[in-house]
């Protein structure tokens, strides 16, 4: 078996030699920005003259910036409108703020001045035969954890594009077991895994508590009461209350008082036995009168009575110091703190009323995976403590911020809870489906190996030419893989014996500094 290779770290290291500055003056990298305004690729937010995902040539017509020893084509510090597109192919290392394929912080394997020229051939020996997968007709794709391994983008520094594994006759394929699979595009479901906390519904919970200083008199309702709207829950003695009712009361005499005085002396004013301004008198006096009594009235709402209580203490001369607290909408009493002959302020609730037919669940949201996450998706829910019970329900809320902390976004869903089984401050685990019966190209993971910098899968061009191929793969159920980027549908992968072709790969690029042998992959 024969390997050729034309590899971009070669490139990459024949531009280094006589370079000065970025090579931004060299006449390409004119022409290619006077091309930049003819097209625009939406895709990657970037003229298309100057776009290197769609036109991996221009990574090697473009040449080499020697200030910041990357290819031309790809130096975002010399052309930072290509941040975007680092971005959009999920190339970027958030942490620091530069992209991944070129974060020598991170993956101190990539930095180009640790790489050597790789040999341009070598001869296969031996080959072992692999099980060959079963394809299911959908798939879960779970991303519980930050992106794996399996999940980087294909690094631009690897030098396995242009390599091709040549065998010296189609017996040898069958003789060591090599078996392909057409890459197909099947509908599949993704899915994140979240962990939760159960509580109240904010909407139908609440802290209710006495709106006057006052004595418990009588307390009504005990914890685990069912309650309704209106219903009763302690009676508080307030000296402030009578008072209030007593004002109110009094501003009410008043009124009544100068509407008299004020129709009396307009009657005089008529027949002129008053003055002009004995009217005028009597009328701001009016005036007056009824402005204390709208304050009054509006002080005996702000305590809690509603308007027809209020109309009572009118009607019935009510100056009794009596308060009633009452639910303010059907549910459970969930907290008591009153007790008969506490004294009480408005700063200390004394019950808490909460609707425990619908429940919240709190997300706890990966920072890689903030992107996937939105209002309305649906979500599963299942609780530590409730084996075998599973809760349908609903994004509703999504956090504009990450926790300072965990570093992680918060999410809320809603959920039914008729029989009651949710409780609050139980712990879950969430499944929110991000992406429902999607068509996306999949691959069996077995057609998947780790070469040390990227993920590749072998191609097959012919009964004895095989291709290794970088790709982008989105989660994996642990049988198959999303393929983001790299492959077509229709094309056929090597599965059985990928593995094998790898490590033949490996033995031309040992020491090269690209492709380091990795016992784990």
């Amino acid at each position: 078996m024969i390997i050729s290779r034309v590899t971009i770290a070669a490139l990459v290291a024949a531009t280094m030699v006589g370079s000065v500055g970025c090579g931004k003056d060299t006449p390409d990298s004119g022409q290619h920005a006077e091309a930049a305004t003819a097209a625009f690729c939406e895709e990657h937010q970037l003229a298309e003259a100057q776009c290197p995902f769609c036109d991996p040539s221009l990574i090697e017509s473009l040449g080499h910036c020697a200030g910041h020893n990357v290819p031309e084509a790809l130096c975002y510090q010399c052309n930072t409108a290509l941040i975007p597109a680092f971005k959009a192919v999920g190339d970027w290392c958030v942490e620091h703020n530069r992209p991944e394929s070129q974060c020598y912080t991170c993956n101190p394997e990539l930095d180009p001045a640790r790489k050597e020229a790789r040999p341009s051939e070598k001869t296969e020996t031996s080959l072992t035969p692999l099980r060959d997968p079963s394809m299911p007709e959908g798939l879960v794709v779970a991303s519980p954890e930050p992106r794996t391994r399996r999940e980087q983008p294909p690094t631009v520094f690897c030098s396995t594009l242009g390599l091709v594994v040549r065998l010296d006759t189609p017996e040898i394929a069958r003789n060591v077991g090599l078996e392909v699979v057409t890459v197909t595009a099947r509908p599949i479901t993704k899915t994140l895994e979240c962990n939760a906390v159960v509580d109240y519904d904010g909407n139908r919970y609440a802290h209710l508590a006495a709106q006057v200083p006052g004595v418990v008199a009588t307390v009504h309702k005990d914890l685990g009461d069912r309650v309704k709207a209106g219903d009763a829950l302690a009676t508080i003695t307030s000296a402030h209350l009578g008072a209030a009712k007593a004002s109110y009361l009094q501003a009410l005499a008043s009124v009544s008082l100068w509407e008299r005085n004020h129709a009396r002396e307009n009657d005089l004013l008529e027949r002129g036995v008053s003055t002009e301004r004995d009217a005028l008198e009597a009328e701001t006096h009016l005036a007056e009168s009824r402005i204390a009594l709208s304050q009054s009235g509006q002080e005996l709402l702000s305590l809690g009575l509603s308007s027809e209580q209020v109309d009572d203490v009118k009607r019935r001369d009510d100056t009794t110091a009596s308060y009633v607290v009452t639910a303010s909408f059907p549910g459970i009493v969930v907290e008591r703190d009153a007790v008969s002959g506490e004294v009480v302020d408005p700063s200390k609730p004394l019950f808490a009323v909460a609707d425990l037919s619908q429940m919240w669940a709190l997300l706890d949201v990966y920072e890689t995976d903030v992107r996937e996450i939105h209002v309305g998706q649906p979500v599963v829910l299942r609780v530590e403590g409730l084996r075998g019970e599973v809760f349908g329900g609903y994004i509703t809320w999504v956090s504009s911020e990450l926790n300072s902390q965990t570093r992680t976004l918060q999410a809320r869903a809603e959920f039914i809870n008729e029989q009651g089984f949710l409780r609050a401050n139980m712990f879950a685990k969430a499944t929110v489906s991000v992406r429902d019966r999607h068509e996306a190209l999949v691959v069996p993971t077995e057609a998947v190996q780790w070469e040390g910098c990227c993920n590749v899968v072998f191609v097959k061009k012919s009964e004895t030419v095989y291709e290794p191929r970088k790709v982008h793969l989105g989660p994996s159920t642990g049988t198959v893989c999303e393929v983001l980027s790299g492959l077509s549908g229709g094309e056929e992968v090597v599965t059985q014996g990928s593995f094998l072709l790898k490590t033949e790969i490996l033995k031309g690029s040992i020491g090269a500094g690209c492709c380091e042998v990795d016992p784990g992959a």
